[in-house]
């Protein structure tokens, strides 16, 4: 299960900052780079995982409003660490 989805990442953040965090391409493609969002939507879900099956049964039925918030911001820093 994931805790947040690109379109979610899209929504919150915006296209182009996406791209300009995404985009690892030579030259650049000017697109976001699907591979590089889902690493790091796989980082988050397994960070939060990690702390969430300590109390509940995994998968949640459904992701909490909370958990989908914390989701996108340990994408966008994740996406930020990796561009350094």
């Amino acid at each position: 299960m994931s805790y947040a989805t690109q379109a979610q990442l899209v929504e919150r953040y915006g296209t182009v900052r996406l791209v300009e965090l995404t985009d690892r391409a030579e030259p650049p493609a000017g697109a976001i780079d699907a591979a590089v969002i889902d690493r790091a939507l796989a980082d988050a879900d397994a960070l939060i995982d990690g702390y969430v099956a300590a109390r509940y049964d995994l998968p949640l039925p459904a992701v909490p409003d909370l958990l989908r918030d914390l989701a996108l911001s340990i994408v966008f820093y994740k996406l930020h660490l990796d561009m350094a």
